[in-house]
């Protein structure tokens, strides 16, 4: 149970396992060596997370939500070549989780309270 803001929200509820066939694509595509281990997670949590709250999953509110949430988060990034980085996603996986996904409560909250689509 995690209380933010007198919000208390159970994401035992939510919590899955990353899909490593996403996670995995968004490594190895990146041109990059730097990949912010909390927007990885936020990317693949926030369908789930906007279906569970009842949120607008319109292209804009969705991307209002990954903006507000990845703001209320500390970056992490992983750097090396893709296959270190994998592992090292997966490492710090578990750790950060299940902040990303109360942070992408509290955006769900801000974002359908006062949605910005057409």
């Amino acid at each position: 149970m995690t209380q933010s803001n007198n919000i208390s929200v159970n994401t035992n509820e939510i919590e899955q396992p990353l899909n490593q066939e996403n996670a995995k694509s968004a490594l190895f595509d990146q041109h990059h060596s730097l990949v912010n281990v909390a927007e990885v997670i936020a990317k693949e949590k926030v369908s789930e997370v906007i279906k569970r709250m009842e949120v607008c999953d319109c292209s804009k509110c969705t991307n209002d939500v990954l903006a507000l949430a990845l703001n209320y988060l500390p970056t992490k990034y992983v750097t090396s070549d893709a296959g270190k980085q994998y592992i090292q996603l997966n490492a710090y996986k578990k750790q950060f989780e299940t902040d990303v996904v109360a942070a992408l409560i509290k955006a769900c909250l801000v974002v359908k309270s006062s949605p910005n689509h057409e």
